[in-house]
C-alpha cells in the first residue's frame, strides 16, 4: 500500500474559527495515519496540532512537536474510524485549542500548547485514501 502525503499552505496561518474539513477513506489494510498542523514548511517544522488515527493499536492520539521533541501524548476514548470506510473530520480552530469532529461526533477538544496564528501547512499523510482538504 502506497503512503499518501499531502500538503496544504495556509499563508494566513488559523484563527479562531478556521475549519478544516478532511474526507477520505481508511484502506482494508490501514494501520495509522496522520494530520499534522505545521508551523512551516521544512523539515522538522513545529507541529501545533499532531492528529494520529493508529488503527493498529485502535486508538487516536493527539500532540505537539516543538524544536524537534514531542510533546504529552493525549489520547481520545474508542476509534471513530475503520477499515474500509469513509470518514470525514472536522477540526474546528477555537479559542481554548482544536476540537476534533469524527462524522457527527464531537471527539476530543484538544488544547493549544503553541498558538494556532503560527501554523501555515496542513500535512495529510500515512495509510489514508485523501478525497478532499478545505479549509473554511
Amino acid at each position: 500500500m502506497s503512503a499518501t502525503h499531502h500538503k496544504t499552505s495556509l499563508p494566513q496561518g488559523v484563527r479562531v474559527g478556521t475549519v478544516m474539513r478532511i474526507r477520505g477513506l481508511v484502506p482494508d489494510q490501514a494501520g495509522r495515519f496522520h494530520v499534522n498542523l505545521l508551523c512551516g514548511e521544512e523539515q522538522g517544522a513545529d507541529a501545533a496540532l499532531h492528529f494520529n488515527p493508529r488503527l493498529d493499536t485502535s486508538e487516536v492520539v493527539f500532540n505537539t512537536k516543538q524544536q524537534g521533541k514531542w510533546g504529552r501524548e493525549e489520547r481520545g476514548t474508542g476509534i471513530p474510524f475503520q477499515r474500509g470506510q469513509p470518514f470525514e473530520v472536522l477540526l474546528i480552530a477555537t479559542e481554548e485549542g482544536f476540537k476534533a469532529v469524527v462524522g457527527d461526533d464531537e471527539y476530543l477538544h484538544f488544547h493549544h500548547r503553541l498558538p494556532p496564528a503560527r501554523v501555515r501547512l496542513v500535512e495529510v499523510g500515512g495509510d489514508v485514501q485523501l478525497h478532499s482538504l478545505n479549509i473554511f
